[in-house]
């Protein structure tokens, strides 16, 4: 089949998107409510009717230089490699690893590109049968990704550890399908993914094909909220299609699998399904009391679609300095963690990912924040599960600046041009993960400078979810200083006991502090730990 190559995407900075989806919930359907119910968690992604897991052996191809690229790709006349998916390049032989903590691996001045870079190319197989919706779902590609189907162009997406989504519906045709996609070494957003880690390229988290009805569920919102009578549930749903005859319902299950709760409505008059007094065990990290719901599109009494949420119930309250979860004063007992395994790199398994968090528990951590990105959508289940208080982290940090030839820390952060990369980063994160009990506060990203690009997305986030903080570390060091708690890194002892005996000064009184980051692991390191 011929493809086309666009070559201009992935550096032209006013292209952040291409027939990309908007941000919604993470989701895996089934078609039938009581095979969901059966399923454990754990199965839950790979085991759905309605949602194919595409991961295998793909074709792959890695061309050293774009100059290698050609302008046109017939891939019968391609003589492919393979490559796991999910996998990146380096830990497949194809580049070396790349390990830097603050600067870009190039110094052009932002936004500008290198003239030459490596890319690859990759093709795989699926077979649909029509007559259906079809949305396909990247969870993790860095840095962008050019997809086509079929011989013809479908989209392009940037922001790594976002969830890139397309409806390829009008692509795709009965029968067997050509997926083919083409990643290059950096783009634009590459300069807000300069993150202390490995440096990895590649389609490095699960690829998702849903097979949806005409009508079906787009985005699912679970909010609660505590009253003098109990607690409320919304249930706020976007349903596309057509919604004659459609109804919507939930069901509320305790641990013991109890119902104790259920609604329903006409899916094409209301959106909102409201639980109102409900009498229920609220969620903290040390008794992590999760309630299951199971919310139903049915068309003329025929079941669409369910999905499966774990719902808590929780309040975050900051008073001065104290920082109260359900009303009760907490500390943060926590670490940082990136998505890493010592063999395959960015990807981790649905067991890396238990066991770190297993971990964490086992060494009384009770927090997490997510460096320096949106984790996997499985892992803040498990805190949900496990009980871990959860710092839910954008895909932002632009250190390089701050290193040379630029030395200009605040270069990307200071300029509006790139506000709205910035906001859409930490919109997609907050619309993919705010039904999640675990998560605690926000933050903004790390080490990107402040404060004019992040006051827009803190200014967002106030204003669709005021009752979850907000973190950001690096704004402490422009004239703004903090957003709902003072961040820092790496205070000394001495500052520390400062802060908290209210002697280091106003700037540091009326907030809680948040040292989120203490111990710095790079080489030898760290030999302040003790």
């Amino acid at each position: 089949m011929i493809y086309q190559i666009n070559r201009t995407n992935y550096r032209d900075f006013d292209t952040i998107e291409i027939n990309k989806r908007a941000g919604r919930f993470y989701n895996v359907p089934y078609g039938c409510k009581e095979t969901l119910r059966k399923t454990p968690f754990k199965k839950e992604r790979g085991n759905s009717d309605l949602v194919r897991v595409l991961n295998g052996t793909w074709d792959f191809k890695h061309y050293a230089s774009i100059r290698d690229l050609p302008d046109q790709i017939n891939t019968d006349k391609i003589a492919f490699d393979s490559i796991p998916v999910p996998g990146t390049w380096q830990r497949n032989g194809f580049e070396p690893p790349v390990y830097i903590n603050c600067a870009y691996e190039f110094d052009n001045t932002p936004p500008e590109l290198p003239e030459d870079m490596p890319v690859g190319i990759y093709r795989t197989f699926f077979e649909v049968e029509g007559r259906q919706t079809y949305l396909l779902a990247f969870l993790g590609v860095i840095p962008c990704i050019d997809l086509y189907i079929n011989g013809k162009f479908v989209g392009y997406s940037e922001g790594a550890h976002n969830t890139a989504e397309f409806d390829v519906t009008p692509f795709v045709k009965k029968g067997r399908n050509e997926l083919f996609a083409v990643v290059h070494k950096w783009s634009t957003g590459t300069f807000l993914e300069c993150q202390d880690m490995f440096r990895e390229n590649g389609i490095f988290r699960d690829v998702l094909l849903y097979t949806l009805p005409k009508t079906f569920v787009n985005d699912l919102y679970y909010r609660t909220a505590e009253t003098a009578q109990g607690w409320n549930l919304d249930v706020r749903a976007e349903t596309l299609g057509d919604l004659a005859g459609c109804t919507l319902e939930t069901e509320l299950y305790d641990s013991r699998k109890k119902l104790i709760a259920s609604a329903s409505c006409d899916a094409a008059e209301v959106s909102t399904l409201a639980f109102t007094g409900l009498n229920v065990k609220t969620w903290n990290a040390e008794i992590p009391t999760v309630y299951t719901a199971f919310t139903t599109l049915l068309k003329r009494g025929k079941p669409l679609m369910t999905f499966r949420s774990f719902i808590g119930f929780k309040t975050v309250i900051i008073k001065r300095d104290l920082f109260f979860f359900n009303g009760r004063l907490i500390k943060f007992k926590g670490v940082n963690h990136h998505d890493s395994n010592c063999k395959t790199g960015y990807v981790m398994s649905f067991d890396d990912i238990e066991k770190d968090i297993r971990l964490m528990k086992s060494l009384n951590c009770n927090a997490v924040r997510t460096s320096h990105y949106p984790p996997d959508p499985q892992f803040l289940t498990l805190c949900d599960l496990y009980g871990l208080y959860v710092v839910d982290e954008a895909d932002i940090e632009t250190h390089g600046c701050g290193c040379a030839p630029h030395d200009n820390f605040h270069l990307i952060s200071a300029d509006p041009k790139w506000a709205p990369r910035f906001l859409d980063r930490v919109k997609r994160m907050y619309l993919r993960d705010r039904s999640h009990p675990a998560i605690t506060m926000w933050s903004l990203g790390n080490e990107a400078g402040g404060h004019a690009c992040e006051d827009v997305c803190y200014d967002y986030l106030h204003e669709v979810c005021p009752e979850i903080p907000v973190h950001y570390e690096s704004v402490i060091h422009s004239e703004r200083h903090s957003y709902d708690v003072v961040s820092e890194m790496y205070t000394n002892h001495r500052n520390v006991e400062r802060c908290g005996r209210h002697t280091r000064g106003k700037k540091y009184t009326n907030k809680p502090f948040f040292l989120c980051e203490y111990a710095h692991a790079m080489g030898v390191g760290p030999g302040a730990l003790e």
